[in-house]
This record gives structure tokens, sequence and C-alpha cells, in this order.
């Protein structure tokens, strides 16, 4: 896991996430990773040395458990079902039917990370041949 639980609970914003048993914090953080791994296409983003890289996999192990946290609770299902066009969430209203194009999660900061961390396969020669005069 790219993050502890004891950061998990320091760093959120939500206090009924906080306040969660540590199974369930387990478990939402194996989804997180699991979901970060999915979205990079990447199995290898544990063993970095990089702190930058460690730094952004934090925060979006952080963003994706309160995100995921949110989606699980039984009123926002109820929501995400109905045919309402618009959803409040707190002091935001948001359309259901508008994404922007290329949004994955609906948070810019967590997009972008998932986005930079992505595989992209760099194409070129991995080997040469020669005409034997050489």
């Amino acid at each position: 896991m790219f993050l502890t639980l004891e950061e998990l609970k320091a760093l959120t914003t939500f206090d009924e996430v906080a306040g969660l048993d540590n199974n369930s914090l387990n478990g939402y953080m194996l989804r997180a990773d699991a979901w970060i791994r999915r979205a990079t296409k990447r199995n290898d983003l544990l063993n970095t040395q990089n702190e930058s890289i460690q730094q952004d996999l934090k925060i979006a192990t952080l963003l994706l458990v309160e995100y995921i946290w949110y989606w699980d609770l039984p009123e926002t299902k109820e929501q995400a079902i109905s045919h309402d066009d618009s959803v409040k969430l707190g002091s935001y209203t948001f359309n259901k039917d508008k994404a922007r194009i290329g949004e994955e999660t609906g948070n810019d900061e967590l997009d972008g990370i998932l986005r930079s961390l992505r595989y992209s396969p760099k194409s070129g020669a991995f080997f040469v041949v020669r005409n034997g005069d050489s």
C-alpha cells in the first residue's frame, strides 16, 4: 500500500473516514491501490524509489479512498441511479450528464496524478542490423 492507516486518518478531510475501523480502511486502501494499478497499467509502482512519485501515490490513495467511500454510501448510490439530472454534494451541485472530456473521477488533481503515472510504451529500435562491414 502507498499510504499507512495513520497517514490516512491524519490526512482525510472526512471525519467519517477517519472514524472507520482499521479493517474497513484497509479494504478501501486495497481497492484504491487496485484502482491505481488498473488506471496506470503499472504493477511496478509499489517498488519505486522516486520520492515525487511516492508522494503522488499517497495523494492518489487518499483521494481514491475518500472517493470510493463516498460512492459506497447508500444515499449516494440511490442518487446515482435516480433519474435526477443533478446531484448536490454539500454546497456543490454538478450535472450528471455533462462530464468533461477525459474526466475519470471528476477530481482534477486525482485524474492528473493517474494520467501522469500511466504506462506509455516507448517505441524505438531494440537492435540494429549491420551489413557486415563493421
